[in-house]
């Protein structure tokens, strides 16, 4: 339970000998962090914002094997994403869950349809799998109600993953703890330390809630995992390692299910450049995206650009003509930055998001990657260390990372509330269903989140402003329209006596959220 006493007790004990310190709180470092501590290792995770803050919250909200990726002939990249996809759809019910796509195919893409039929053959025979096949129109017509039905010959299907990516983070973070590491958001790596050779055996750490006592610490271990995604050039300052990153900006558009009504996502291809695109059925949403663009203006948000909403709305209405979106229809955006490895590729897409480590001045940094393989990513960054650590021990990909709930009940095994709020919560899931509100185990219409989920994360999951509640544990910021503040004082409720924050502090927060919110997650001025 992630509560105030845990946060004092964590920093009080942050100075100790460490085996393994772990920078940035998103789902690499995550993934380290957790595979670490499986090991007995002793661990710390330092997050200098909110865990999941950065792009592990502002992803397509997919566990895939990036089929856009065969264009470029990223194979490796793919088969590694595929056969991770399948592992965590079998390890992690109702938090990675599948998800059926369909290429839509019309009298006029026949070539475009021959290649996503070649595609998905690859694509399967990757996993393996073999779960691909051919629509007729009417059955195309039945997975995307929204298409237009002129021209329409069939489609494609075949099958990704959906996954609250926020909720992913949080929960491997969490199993870490419960293996033995100790993790802890707000508390920002300042400097590295150096051993008198000039070798990276430390860091220092400032609180950045302005609560904890003292204020920085110096912390020392025999390795020190630099996994701060788009932000690693700029820990890697610090021991003069020239960029290697090419951040590169994917942003997102989310309407209501009736704007663009989907029973299956869709791979579309936008009419001005051919480049693959998807909208997603999400909690019950319809979630546009991603651009792929480079990113120069480098801030903590990252927000979507007026050029950004205007491509997506033209995908949209060329691919949903029947259902016109204009931007009054946007309930929310949001935009996220890849830490791609820069080779200089002619566009972005172009890019590898292969990962690679290097060891600099003894500061091993890891980049690249993607969400979905995480765990191989931290697998070999920790095999890369392994000769500096206790026993050398060796890590696999394959190694399980989430400690499973036991059912209490036979029904609970069949029951889908008991299912989603195990996938997120794990070993807690008892407890929530246990300790709520049963006027609270409801959904927040329209949307599947339980109003029991605000009280339980505020209590439990290391919140320490509002928008880290509303934007990633409990989805309402990009969920709901104006971010959730029209059902602000149900939240209020629910969430200020969780905190034990007074009024002032209510107010001050509900006004930082607010900004943040139409600054970083509506629409740009």
């Amino acid at each position: 339970m992630l509560n105030a006493t845990w946060r004092e007790q964590t920093w009080s004990a942050l100075d100790q000998p460490w085996d393994v310190i772990v920078i940035g709180g998103g789902i690499t470092g995550a993934g380290i962090f957790n595979m670490a501590a499986q090991k007995g290792l002793k661990v710390l995770l330092l997050e200098a914002h909110d865990f999941a803050f950065g792009t592990s919250s502002r992803s397509s909200k997919l566990v895939h094997g990036g089929i856009r990726y065969l264009r470029n002939r990223q194979y490796d990249v793919v088969k590694e994403s595929v056969k991770e996809r399948e592992r965590l759809l079998r390890e992690s019910d109702g938090l990675v869950d599948p998800l059926a796509f369909v290429f839509p195919s019309y009298e006029d893409n026949a070539h475009e349809t021959n290649m996503m039929r070649l595609g998905v053959i690859i694509y399967d025979l990757l996993a393996p799998k073999w779960q691909h096949r051919n629509l007729n129109q009417r059955q195309a017509q039945t997975s995307l109600p929204a298409l237009s039905d002129q021209s329409l010959v069939g489609g494609i299907k075949y099958n990704d993953a959906r996954v609250d990516d926020s909720q992913l983070v949080l929960r491997v973070i969490m199993d870490g703890i419960r293996f033995g590491g100790s993790a802890i958001n707000y508390a920002k790596v300042i400097r590295l330390c150096k051993a008198n050779l000039g070798q990276v055996e430390g860091v220092v750490v400032e609180d950045q809630t302005g609560q904890m006592s003292p204020t920085n610490i110096e912390v020392r271990g025999k390795v020190v995992i630099n996994a701060a995604g788009p932000w690693s050039d700029a820990v890697r300052e610090a021991v003069k390692g020239p960029p290697k990153l090419r951040p590169l900006r994917g942003s997102h558009l989310v309407f209501s299910r009736e704007s663009i009504p989907l029973n299956a996502a869709v791979t579309m291809l936008h009419p001005r450049d051919n480049r693959a695109l998807f909208a997603i059925p999400w909690e019950n949403r319809t979630l546009i995206g991603t651009t792929d663009l480079d990113h120069h203006q480098f801030e903590d948000e990252t927000r979507i650009t007026p050029e950004e909403v205007e491509y997506l709305l033209e995908a949209a209405e060329f691919t949903f003509p029947g259902y016109p979106v204009s931007s009054a229809d946007i309930i929310s955006t949001f935009s996220g930055l890849r830490p791609v490895i820069n080779t200089n590729a002619a566009r972005p897409s172009l890019e590898s998001r292969a990962h690679h480590i290097w060891r600099e001045e003894g500061l091993v940094t890891v980049a690249g990657g993607k969400l979905t393989i995480f765990r191989v990513m931290a697998a070999d960054v920790l095999n890369f260390c392994a000769n500096a650590l206790p026993g050398r021990p060796k890590f696999s990909h394959l190694a399980p990372c989430f400690i499973h709930p036991v059912a209490q009940d036979r029904q609970d095994r069949t029951n889908p509330d008991w299912i989603m709020m195990a996938g997120r919560l794990g070993a807690n899931v008892t407890s929530f269903f246990g300790e709520s509100d049963p006027a609270d185990l409801h959904p927040i219409d329209p949307i599947p989140q339980f109003w029991a989920e605000l009280t339980w994360a505020a209590m439990n999951e290391a919140v320490v402003h509002l928008d880290d509640l509303l934007l990633r544990r409990v989805r309402l910021g990009i969920l709901l329209p104006n971010g959730g503040l029209d059902v602000i004082d149900q939240i209020k409720q629910r969430v200020q006596p969780a905190l034990a924050w007074s009024d002032e502090v209510w107010a001050a927060e509900v006004e930082r959220y607010q900004n943040i919110w139409q600054k970083n997650y509506y629409l740009p001025e």
